[in-house]
């Protein structure tokens, strides 16, 4: 948390400057987002695995590339009817290079989470990504030249504390699994901050579906030229038969909940900021293990369990930190 900022509590912070106060969302409608997001992150973590390790649908670049379509195509339907843009005149030519590096990043970061989890359990890719925080703060720091209270700093020991004692402790894993989630969650900080702009600034700011509408756009062009490039169009064309009804529904269910998810993830980083919404994920830790434990059965050793208490022990320790300056 910034320090001019600290005395509001984690989820009341605003990114960036204060905007006016008939702009500035009520409890209710951040408790609201930050819920929707954890329990939205759950369930495409779970359903992503199911597709691509229990369904054989070995196409990441595919699979994110229907995240896209969905994305757009849903976008697109609100914006014509129930949520119209929060501007009338189309984003700046300048914006829309953001977008497009803001695409390029997210996608990097979605491709390398999806294939990571051909290689670990959901849980394990859960525990990595919990140095998430650390991660995007140092890059805050670096990027934007934010400053961020001692307590936040010192909070980041046990959270990649934890974490080292969750990889170590992990019974299923392997070194390119594991190179690939720390990749998406470099990505993942970077997107964060990146949207972070997006979304609050003053000469670029964009609501959470006209952004996601014009992010997918660019997005769905690079995905599929990659798809291609790789072969996995090709390979889907040719094994087209052995992907039944039930598949293809899951996919799209995949690429349903993925839009939720992502309008959810811009508001979640609008309502507070890049290193809170990281500093969220962490909080959906435990959960994401234990449903992976009853859906998928992994086995887990106690010291990945102490792990995870003690990288929690951060989150709620950078939450005291935010709570005081």
């Amino acid at each position: 948390v910034e320090d001019g900022e600290s005395s509001k509590p984690l989820i009341e912070r605003e990114q960036g400057s204060t905007p006016p106060a008939d702009d500035s969302p009520s409890l209710l409608r951040k408790l609201v987002a930050i819920t929707s997001w954890f329990v939205l992150n759950i369930m495409i973590a779970s359903v992503n695995k199911w597709v691509i390790s229990k369904d054989g649908f070995e196409y990441p670049a595919v699979l994110t590339w229907v995240h896209m379509l969905c994305c757009y195509a849903l976008s697109a339907l609100c914006l014509a009817t129930c949520l119209p843009p929060s501007k009338e005149e189309p984003p700046r030519a300048e914006t829309l290079t953001k977008v497009q590096k803001l695409s390029v990043t997210f996608c990097a970061s979605v491709f390398c989470g999806n294939m990571a989890l051909k290689y670990v359990h959901v849980s394990f890719a859960q525990m990595v990504t919990a140095a998430s925080p650390l991660i995007t703060l140092v890059m805050s720091r670096l990027w934007s030249g934010k400053t961020y209270s001692a307590l936040a700093y010192w909070s980041m020991l046990p959270m990649c504390g934890g974490v080292t004692m969750c990889v170590k402790g992990e019974l299923n894993a392997s070194m390119l699994g594991l190179l690939l989630i720390l990749a998406a969650t470099v990505l993942r900080g970077a997107k964060s901050i990146m949207q972070g702009a997006l979304l609050t600034d003053e000469a670029d700011r964009m609501d959470a579906v006209s952004l996601l509408h014009h992010m997918s756009k660019y997005s769905m062009a690079w995905l599929a030229a990659y798809a291609a490039l790789t072969g996995e169009v090709t390979a889907l064309y040719n094994n087209a038969e052995i992907h039944a009804l039930r598949v293809a529904n899951m996919v799209l269910l995949s690429g349903f909940v993925a839009f939720f998810l992502n309008v959810c993830n811009f508001l979640v980083t609008k309502y507070t900021s890049a290193v809170t919404l990281q500093v969220l994920g962490n909080i959906k830790v435990v959960l994401s293990i234990a449903i992976s434990l009853v859906i998928f059965q992994n086995p887990i050793s106690s010291t990945s369990i102490v792990g995870c208490a003690i990288t929690l022990a951060g989150v709620a320790m950078y939450q005291r930190g935010t709570s005081k300056k």
